[in-house]
């Protein structure tokens, strides 16, 4: 009997889950919910799912063996809860939530659960490059420097918490995955624009056990691109540069490398949608927690608040559960 998996959000990250589950043997998106009718019954007529609007009531479902949520930012935690009250499997788009009380709730309804049942779009996790570069980085000693560039090819003017919370939450949930310290403090600058929007941003990112990293970030690039770099005790290791043919013409040497940061993670993704469907038939949940996601959200709490003091700022992480130990 194939799984049974319910769909929030029919745009263009929520269309690409669904078309990935899709193709995977044993699955079947049974129902697409989306605020806009058309979009939730255009993807479950390709799908031959049932369409709906009423994202909270698919959320709930007891018929479903699992629920991706996909929608706007301000909806995750509230339909992610819904789920896990329900006691169904969910992959939640980030950021976790927009506040960190609402990730708080999340993470201490699992807590008091018992029971991870969530797992967090964090794809770089699933990111070829990213896995050689954690497995080169287990066999050079304590680390001391990360260094993360992130260049996004955007066309469109993000208020600070938005660029924050929706690009830079991915390095700072990067630094944490491969270094496996904690972050204890941040100090951000900004290059802005005439209308006072974040053109660059450089963030100082303090770590338990003496480490500290950097996060360039930079939000009207020429191309869109991800590099980190790890320095420590005994060499360094840094994720390749992007794969593509180089072009010899007219005197020039040319490697394309792209804009769109969706094609750049479309392998990690389909790898990380896949690893949640078997999380599912095993009944272990795997991957970045709901705890990832309150981390990250308190650190991109306190990059703001950086910004706007002119500082650095701590970053009160409490105690991680030991739920989330393993």
């Amino acid at each position: 009997m194939s799984l049974r998996i319910g769909l929030i959000g029919a745009g263009g990250m929520g269309s690409f889950h669904a078309r990935t589950l899709a193709e995977l043997p044993g699955v079947a998106i049974t129902v697409v919910a989306d605020a806009v009718p058309a979009a939730a019954a255009r993807l479950a007529g390709e799908l031959g799912a049932e369409a709906s609007t009423d994202s909270a009531a698919v959320a709930g479902s007891s018929q479903l063996d699992g629920v991706v949520v996909a929608s706007p930012d301000d909806t995750h935690a509230a339909l992610a809860l819904t789920a896990l009250k329900t006691g169904t499997p969910v992959l939640c788009e980030k950021p976790l939530a927009t506040s960190v009380a609402d990730g708080r709730r999340v993470v201490e309804h699992e807590v008091g659960a018992g029971r991870r049942l969530l797992q967090l779009g964090f794809m770089r996790e699933y990111d070829f490059a990213h896995m050689q570069l954690l497995e080169q980085v287990g066999e050079l000693g304590p680390i001391h420097h990360v260094r993360c560039v992130h260049l996004n090819a955007n066309g469109f003017e993000r208020s600070t918490e938005l660029l924050v919370g929706q690009s830079v939450v991915h390095d700072l949930h990067t630094i944490r995955f491969l270094t496996g310290l904690e972050i204890t403090a941040v100090a951000a600058s900004a290059t802005r624009r005439s209308s006072g929007a974040i053109r660059h941003l450089l963030v100082v990112v303090w770590l338990d056990d003496h480490a500290h990293a950097t996060i360039e970030f930079d939000d009207a690039g020429y191309a869109y691109e991800v590099h980190v770099e790890v320095v420590a005790e005994h060499g360094s290791a840094v994720t390749g540069g992007p794969v593509g043919p180089e072009v010899r013409r007219a005197g020039m040497i040319r490697r394309p490398v792209g804009t769109d940061w969706f094609g750049r993670f479309a392998g990690a993704y389909r790898t990380q949608d896949t690893a949640w469907i078997r999380s599912i038939r095993t009944g272990a949940a795997t991957g970045p927690t709901a705890w990832d996601g309150l981390v990250a959200l308190i650190a991109v709490e306190a990059i703001v608040k950086s910004l706007a003091t002119g500082g650095p700022v701590s970053v009160p992480v409490p105690k991680r559960p030991a739920l989330y130990d393993s």
